[in-house]
């Protein structure tokens, strides 16, 4: 059906009427002394009453008309403009706005008359702004791309690194080509108006190669054409250094796991074993395909050690302890447990577990070795010993015999005592390396260390007291019993003691003359020693005192003395070690390891 026109009449009468309110921006009219004698209702809508005002009041809150005022302009010279201005609106907020300023020109040419178009841009003028500020400081790169691959603006960002490109081939400004790229990101998503991702390397105003990880998207306008293709880059530099650097320490890490000849296995914070390496394996007899649990893990650990590596702080350390095969063989290990720990957040725990049968063996061996070494060292003395009293045995041979021939008596007597003084001597020899080639069984029990060095003591009390020696025993608090062979030790404290006491008798320090038993356990090692103030040793005595049949006592002693100390403090695992000064004295300390004692017997 045919709508019939509006007369033109009333369209005329219409736009007379209400035309100038329905406009949607405001419109004043202003006079030569920029009062304003008309506005619409969008104008009072934004800058509120306006009547028996000024402009320059309404529009900027000002008391005198602005310096660089387009109202004046137009009416000097009849021209319009259009002008940005900042101002208030009736509540008083900033706003922004576009002015368009007509002269209004009578019928004879006057302009009496200013109208003013207002729109109001602050909410476009913030987005705007906000758009700027987003697409300069935004952290990457941002480039927009036409279709010819002109680079149409860049962010400040890519500006800083790569300097002012627009206008110029990314092709080239960026990579340095003199043709398109194949790998584009942008003509990919020129072609398929899709989304687009790959690596590119750039190189930066400086020279420097830049690795990016590139996205580009079509700025896409409402019916989905597109001339432009923004492109955003990160770079990825440092992420690929760091990455090549992680993958490494991994291999690394992974490599010396693998090869380590301790044991190593970690558990993570849900319980599950995830490293077990094949020195693990091979010391608790773990197939390779095997899998293990916690459970089996416990069974093979000392009792509550991976609760307490759980429930503590530190790494928990034990210095020798045994852990069992997968098939209930119990061996020597030192073990280190610790809980892996980021900040507050519990990752699992790390152990790690060194076999000590090889050392316990070579230690064994040593003993040993040092054994066999001192029966050699006790033969080559014997055998110049016995040389000794050969050559002896000689000079009272010739005595008797020339007494025989001259028919002398008094040198038949002479060699005869030559002769018996060094049978026994030769018998006193024999009988005392073969106490010290077969010794004695070692029979350790558990025993009190202060107690066997009080009782020597004792033993020797009267001895000193009679001498003017002051003899004293000090122990430094308790000590726990120990797996010690009570006779052995009493036997090598009475050599040390009655060492020291006669030490002191032949010392030329006739006063003040004392011996000193001190009896201490410090980092579980048990200490013996025995200090004297007496003649003290040279260099040349001191280097021979632990060797066979080394004595200083003449035909008093036979030098074995020391020789069994040393053994039977070897026999216990221990060490024995001597400074001494002549005239000043001698320390003799014997060092007992709780970890090498001997077993005890029955077991």
């Amino acid at each position: 059906m045919m709508v019939d026109a509006i007369p033109s009449k009333e369209i005329d009468n219409w736009i007379k009427g209400h035309l100038f309110n329905a406009v949607p921006m405001g419109i004043a009219i202003i006079d030569r002394e920029f009062d304003i004698v008309y506005a619409n209702s969008a104008f009072e809508d934004v800058f509120g009453s306006w009547q028996n005002r000024k402009c320059y009041k309404i529009y900027k809150n000002l008391d005198t008309a602005c310096p660089d005022c387009k109202s004046a302009q137009a009416f000097k010279d009849g021209t319009c403009n259009i002008s940005h201005h900042v101002g208030y609106d009736k509540n008083g907020q900033m706003t922004q706005y576009i002015n368009h300023t007509t002269p209004i020109v009578d019928a004879v040419g006057n302009i009496s008359y200013i109208a003013i178009m207002t729109t109001d841009i602050t909410e476009s003028e913030q987005i705007r702004v906000e758009y700027e500020l987003l697409f300069d400081q935004v952290p990457c790169n941002i480039l927009l791309i036409d279709r010819n691959f002109r680079i149409i603006k860049i962010n400040n960002r890519m500006r800083e690194m790569l300097g002012d490109l627009e206008g110029k081939y990314c092709y080239k400004s960026l990579k340095g080509l003199e043709h398109k790229c194949n790998e584009c990101t942008a003509r990919q998503t020129f072609a398929d108006g899709q989304l687009h991702t790959g690596h590119h390397i750039w190189k930066s105003k400086t020279g420097r190669i830049i690795d990016m990880h590139v996205i580009t998207v079509p700025l896409a306008l409402e019916d989905k054409s597109f001339n432009m293709v923004m492109e955003m880059a990160v770079d990825i530099t440092q992420t690929l250094s760091l990455e090549d650097r992680l993958r490494f320490a991994h291999k690394f890490l992974e490599t010396v796991v693998a090869t380590s000849i301790d044991g190593l296995f970690a558990i993570n914070e849900k319980g599950k074993i995830t490293i077990f390496n094949p020195a693990a394996r091979r010391f608790f007899g773990v197939d390779n395909d095997q899998i293990i649990s916690r459970e089996d893990l416990a069974l093979m650990l000392p009792k509550g050690f991976l609760a307490k590596v759980s429930k503590g702080s530190e790494h928990v350390y034990l210095p020798e302890t045994k852990v069992q095969t997968i098939g209930g063989d119990k061996f020597p290990v030192r073990l280190v447990g610790n809980q892996l720990l980021l900040e507050d957040k519990h990752l699992g725990m790390a152990f790690s577990v060194q076999d000590l049968r090889p050392i316990k063996k070579l230690e064994k061996e040593k003993l040993e070795a040092e054994r066999l070494a001192a029966v050699g060292h006790t033969v080559a003395g014997l055998a110049h010993g016995v040389k000794n009293l050969i050559t002896a045995l000689e000079g009272g041979m010739y005595m008797l015999k020339s007494g025989l021939s001259k028919g002398d008596v008094s040198r038949l007597q002479k060699g005869m005592d030559m002769l018996y003084r060094n049978i026994n001597r030769i018998s006193m020899f024999v009988k005392a390396f073969l106490n010290f080639s077969k010794g004695r069984e070692i029979q350790a029990q558990l025993n009190n260390p202060a107690e066997i060095a009080q009782e020597v003591v004792e033993l020797y009390a009267a001895k000193a007291e009679e001498l003017g020696i002051e003899l004293k025993n000090e122990q430094i608090r308790d000590i726990k019993p120990a797996v010690i062979d009570y006779e052995s030790m009493h036997e090598c404290l009475t050599n040390l003691i009655g060492n020291a006491i006669d030490a002191c008798r032949v010392s030329e320090n006739k006063k003040g003359c004392r011996v000193i038993v001190r009896t201490y356990e410090r980092d579980n090692i048990i200490n013996y020693e025995v200090i004297d103030n007496g003649c003290g040793m040279d260099y040349e005595v001191k280097k021979k005192v632990f060797t066979s049949f080394f004595t200083t006592k003449g035909l008093g002693g036979t030098g074995l003395g020391l020789l069994m100390t040393k053994k039977t403090v070897q026999e216990h695992g221990g060490t024995i070690k001597v400074t001494s000064k002549p005239n000043q004295g001698t320390s003799f300390r014997i060092r007992l390891p709780r970890k090498r004692l001997p077993k005890l017997m029955g077991n």
